[in-house]
């Protein structure tokens, strides 16, 4: 749709550039009318090579498309390559009759070629079809034009191969015996037109029919107007677009056009002029061609009531379905189509109600429903399946309602939910099982509503919600919690109505309360910061904002702000203004700014009405932009751009709030590093991943966020392995990176499900882990270059949960960090080379939160930062005796912060911008020799990194560019000799990683991408 806007608004190269890469990425696969529209397109431009391509590719999909069929023969006629024109043309009407443009251009096609009745018959067809047509009008002078002076040469020009023989027809045309007087005419129009039409249409009825094209398709017609002596109305109406011009003689001939229309053309005309002798199921049968929402169907009829098979054809002419009928009703089995004639659906039918089995199939053939009906309703067993196979859920139907046990399950088989529904409703214990096999949710059901306590698990025992109903309303508290426990979410309900809700920040303390009116209302909101300080209340009534109350530090009676008076701002404790916009009748209206309480700007977004509409903008805490948005009437709407560190790193084309259209992400060089398709945000067509050469590394073909088909390929861009996960189950290897990298794993209905492992070709581990149903669980271990290990997580129910190791390329522990179910929450430890504590503190959801301290190498306390809901509010310093006890606190989260031994030598230094490191980070000894250092622009790591040994030689040296691992990475023994060196790109091991044992090379292994591609020695 856009690539045809911008050509319809000559935007040319823009529509091209769409086009182009739609095709080269696959975009275009299975989708007709998008090769079609391209060809099209390039047929506009004579690039008639490349716009027959493209309606070869379309022709693959949909060969008797009438629409495709026209505009291939439209480019043939502009190759001047006309008899290929016509065949297809001929096609087109023979089946879809309704195709008009087909019967236009090939009358145009005739005429030109000096075949002047059968050029007549096709446009005659085409004035029939479309009568208000713009160019109705030229066709009228044509056929006003004398045939015994014009369209005199015929051609060469083949349209039947057989039959339709004229020439009696031709003989008297050719001699304007029509034209003359006395030859009288059923019209009040004495025309040129009318006289040679009339006497084409008294001919046909003389015609013998043999098995030309045209005798087939038109004869039969206008005999039949001439035998039911329908002329006169038939002249009128085919002079209809130019009504108004002839005046009040066409005008005064309304009544007849109106019976003509009414009559003939309603009743009769159709059952004539769709007559076909068609394949019906491999017998040929004369029947007619119907038309339902503009597509064909046909079958034979007795008595006027339809019998035996029946082909329904889609609005691409492909097959949509088998239908049996006896007596003009469904009976036996009844087959439909998807629109690339694949079998969809399966229904047994008695006397035209549903009776028996029903099975709806996925496009890959495999099952995707059975039920069972009596005298159209549900009755008996059903189920429902997944694409790739495996039972989803199963349960039965009593008079078409669910009755009995249902159970669903995961692909892997195991089960996920059990519930007992009598008479349609929910009745007994509704239980949901994880993947692990644990419940993590159970509530009884009486007649369809929940009853009793409600408590959901994160993993069968650590509680993530709970509360009480009684006949399905709420009657107790409702809680939630995060995590580690703390509580999110407190709402007392009283009289089965919230009467106050108390949220609160992931540290535990309140964020926010809403306290609620009889109703169930809210009236009023009420901020408060990480200290539990109120700072601003927002008043409402009937979902409008009416007023506002700003607190503060440094206010002694609380500040009434005026909604609908200007600028309205909302500021923190400390009177930081926290955004400010304005307000129109109770709503948010124009431009609105958000800022974090150091002043940055946190986000832009425009209003109207109160609903977000427009461009928004979101900044990172150094004012880098993080996401460039746009909405409509408050949902996404349009292109979705996300940024790090000012470089695009994704975008998305949204619609309705849902990504929609094309995705691509990339590296940090600015090339694509992967190319997906979104339908209603669900993953569909192909997802392309690059290497860092822009050669493709993989392909995985999505239907409805569903894997059907994986590709990889080597950095040289050779397929290595394909994997078709439908019905696939049992152990699978695949060889990588020409046999650098062997993958064994094991699948259940294509899932990932047990055991998955990456070793070298010398088998050494790469990675070792574990699947269950599609999502890691239990240990998963990453091996760096050495085969030390570099990274090491537990997983539970496919999300991080306990606590993580991270190891430099040689294999030292460098970081341990902290995770619940998920979330980064817990004790964040790093090391320096020796073991010894480099910082310690406590994570909230990834933000810091309390003290977090600072060692040297021998393990002496040097520096500690005080955080609160991952702000920093102070920073304590060595004293002169050597003690941390200098406490300072920190304003706007910006300070220049040293901490001095007591011998005078400075300890540690770093520097705050608004929250941000910024700046040299440098840790001492006590002698004053570095033992760290690094440099951040605004929280990014840049430059060159360097840690030391505990001698002071150099252990490593890291190169970063915006935080990113960035060139030559060096590794250093105690000695000083080399340990080993890896050549990084874009955050990626890409290059030779050498590896050294004595200072001396022992092994280089090549990377590309992040993947091992080769080992050399």
């Amino acid at each position: 749709e856009k690539a045809l806007a911008l050509s319809t608004g000559e935007k040319i190269t823009e529509a091209r550039a769409i086009y182009e890469n739609a095709f080269s990425s696959g975009m275009m696969a299975e989708v007709p009318d998008f090769y079609m529209a391209y060809g099209s397109f390039l047929s506009d431009r004579k690039e008639y090579d490349l716009s027959e391509k493209m309606f070869k590719e379309a022709e693959k999909l949909s060969p008797d498309y009438s629409v495709l069929l026209y505009n291939m023969a439209l480019l043939y006629v502009r190759k001047e390559e006309r008899q290929k024109g016509i065949e297809l043309l001929k096609k087109s009407i023979s089946l879809n009759p309704n195709h008009p443009g087909s019967h236009y251009l090939l009358g145009i096609i005739a005429l030109e070629d000096g075949r002047v009745t059968e050029g007549s018959m096709a446009l005659l067809a085409y004035l029939t079809l479309v009568p208000e047509s713009t160019v109705n009008e030229s066709i009228i002078l044509k056929l006003n034009s004398k045939f015994s002076e014009n369209y005199l040469t015929k051609g060469n020009l083949v349209f039947s191969k057989e039959g339709d023989n004229f020439e009696d027809i031709d003989v008297i045309l050719r001699n304007s015996l029509p034209l003359k007087s006395a030859y009288k005419i059923n019209s009040v129009f004495d025309d040129v037109i009318i006289r040679q039409m009339q006497a084409i249409v008294d001919y046909a009825a003389e015609h013998k029919v043999q098995n030309g094209f045209f005798e087939r398709m038109y004869i039969p017609w206008l005999a039949d107007v001439a035998k039911r002596k329908q002329f006169e109305g038939f002249s009128y109406h085919i002079l209809y677009s130019i009504g108004e011009k002839l005046g009040k003689q066409y005008s005064s001939q309304s009544k007849k056009l109106d019976g003509y229309v009414n009559g003939y053309l309603a009743n009769n005309f159709w059952d004539v002029f769709a007559k076909r002798t068609v394949d019906l199921f491999g017998k040929q049968e004369e029947v007619v061609v119907y038309l339902k929402d503009g597509s064909p169907y046909y079958g034979k009829t007795v008595n006027g009531k339809k019998e035996g098979k029946y082909k329904i054809l889609n609005n691409k002419s492909n097959i949509a379905s088998e239908l049996n009928f006896e007596a003009d009703e469904l009976e036996g089995l009844q087959k439909y189509y998807d629109y690339k004639g694949t079998l969809i659906e399966e229904k047994q039918f008695s006397k035209g109600k549903l009776n028996g089995k029903r099975t709806v199939y996925f496009s890959n053939g495999n099952p995707e429903l059975t039920e069972n009906y009596k005298n159209d309703m549900l009755d008996g067993a059903a189920a429902s399946y997944y694409r790739n196979g495996g039972k989803q859920c199963e349960g039965s139907f009593v008079n078409n309602l669910h009755d009995g046990l249902h159970s669903c399950f995961y692909e892997n088989g195991s089960k996920q939910s059990t519930a007992t529904y009598s008479k349609d409703k929910l009745n007994g214990k509704y239980t949901y099982y994880d993947v692990a096999g644990n419940i993590t949710e159970e509530q009884l059901f009486v007649n369809g509503e929940r009853e009793g306590k409600l408590i959901q698990y994160y993993d069968g025992k650590t509680k993530k919600t709970e509360t009480e109903y009684a006949s399905g309303k709420i009657k107790k508290d409702y809680k939630t919690y995060f995590p580690d426990g703390k509580p999110k979410e407190e709402t007392v309900y009283e009289k089965e109505l919230p009467v106050k809700s108390v949220y609160f920040y992931p540290n535990g303390k309140k964020s926010y309360e809403a306290v609620f009116d009889k109703s169930g209302d809210p009236t009023s909101y009420l901020y408060y910061n990480d200290n539990t300080e109120l700072y601003y209340q927002e008043n409402y009534k009937q979902g409008d904002i009416k007023s506002g109350v700003q607190f503060g530090a440094n206010i002694a009676k609380p500040i009434d702000l005026q909604v609908n008076k200007g600028v309205y701002a909302i500021k923190d404790f400390n009177g930081n203004i926290l955004s400010s916009g304005k307000f129109e009748k109770g709503k948010k209206t124009g431009e609105w700014n958000y800022f974090y309480a150091t002043g940055a700007t946190r986000s832009k977004e425009d209003y109207a009405n109160g609903l977000q509409v427009g461009k928004s903008y979101s900044y990172d805490k150094a004012s880098r932009i993080e996401v460039i948005a746009n909405y409509s009437k408050d949902s996404l709407n349009g292109v979705y751009e996300s940024y790090e560190g000012n470089k695009l790193q994704r975008n998305f084309f949204y619609s309705g709030g849902k990504a929609n259209g094309p995705s691509k992400t990339f590296y940090s060089d600015g090339k694509v590093s992967t190319e997906s398709f979104y339908i209603d945000g669900n993953l569909f067509s192909k997802q392309i991943s690059y290497w860092q050469n822009g050669k493709v590394n993989q392909i995985i073909e999505y239907f409805n966020d569903f894997p059907v088909k994986l590709q990889t390929f080597n950095p040289e861009g050779k397929k290595e392995n394909e994997f078709d996960y439908k019905n696939n189950s049992g152990k699978i290897k695949h060889i990588y990176n020409n046999g650098n990298e062997v993958h064994e794993f094991t699948v259940a209905n294509g899932l990932y499900d047990g055991k998955y492992t990456v070793k070298d070709k010398l088998g050494n581990l790469i990675t070792d882990c574990n699947y269950t149903n599609a999502v890691r669980t239990g240990k998963y271990t990453k091996f760096g270059p050495t085969g030390a290990p570099q990274l090491e997580h537990n997983y539970y129910s496919g999300v991080v949960n306990g606590v993580s190791a991270y190891y430099d390329l040689v294999g030292n522990l460098r970081m341990h960090d902290t995770y619940i179910f998920g979330d980064n929450t817990g004790l964040a430890t790093r090391y320096y080379s020796n073991k010894s504590k480099f910082s310690e503190g406590t994570r909230v959801q990834e933000e810091y939160e309390g003290e977090v301290k600072y060692f040297n190498t021998k393990g002496d306390n040097i520096l500690i930062l005080g955080y609160q809901n991952g702000e920093l509010k102070y920073y304590t310093a060595l004293d002169k005796s050597g003690a941390v006890t200098l406490k300072t606190p920190v304003s706007a989260q910006t300070a220049k912060i040293v901490s001095v031994y007591s011998n005078g030598n400075t300890a540690m230094e770093m520097n705050f911008v608004k929250g941000n490191y910024h700046g040299a980070f440098v840790i001492y000894n006590n002698a004053g020799q570095r033992e760290y250092e690094a440099g951040y622009d605004m929280g990014l790591l840049t430059g060159t990194r360097i840690e030391y040994h505990p001698n002071g030689k150099i252990y490593k040296k890291e190169n970063f560019k915006d935080s990113e691992f960035q060139g030559v990475q060096e590794y250093y023994k105690e000695d000083g000799k080399l340990w080993l060196t890896a050549e990084y790109s874009n955050d990626e091991l890409h290059g030779l990683c050498k590896i050294y044992k004595d200072g001396t090379l022992s092994q280089t292994k090549k990377y590309d991408s992040n993947e091992l591609v080769e080992i050399l020695k």
